[in-house]
């Protein structure tokens, strides 16, 4: 069976630290027995995003994920570093994270109403209660989009659409 994404959902690690969070995650996730990926990692998400911006991908895009039960079988996962029940992502994470929406939407064509928070369709607060679930697809579209999504984007910000 071939695997296409039709969503990104985004993650936070819920480990409040400015240090590299990778080889803790996969430790974590080895521990709990997340299957292997194709990269040779356990970290159940395709790509982490640290607080200094830097990106580590940790399992193909076509290889199906381990970090959203029930909703892996069409969604490339991202997590960003850190905990944002308690603090906000660092610039340089932010942009990173943009960037790499940005890339993964136009290798995919998915759709920036699919850029969904791991929070939508499981009981947790997961990426964090300082983020709105349209905190990604904004800084997505105010950073990276094309002059029409960043009229969407301000037109949606105006009128409380977005």
């Amino acid at each position: 069976m071939e695997f296409k994404p039709a969503r990104i959902i985004w993650h936070h690690s819920a480990f409040n630290s400015d240090e590299h969070q990778f080889d803790k995650i996969n430790e974590w996730h080895r521990d709990r027995q997340f299957p292997l990926s194709g990269l040779g990692y356990f970290v159940g998400y395709h790509y982490v995003v640290e607080p200094d911006g830097s990106v580590r991908q940790a399992r193909k895009e076509t290889e199906i994920g381990a970090h959203d039960s029930g909703e892996n079988s069409n969604s490339i996962g991202i997590c960003l570093s850190g905990d944002f029940n308690l603090r906000y992502p660092s610039e340089a994470q932010t942009a990173s994270a943009a960037l790499l929406v940005k890339q993964i939407r136009e290798r995919w064509k998915i759709p920036v109403t699919r850029v969904e928070p791991h929070r939508w369709d499981d009981q947790t607060d997961c990426p964090g209660t300082l983020l709105p679930d349209n905190w990604l697809i904004n800084e997505f579209l105010k950073r990276e989009g094309t002059v029409f999504t960043k009229f969407f984007q301000i037109v949606g910000e105006k009128f409380n659409l977005l």
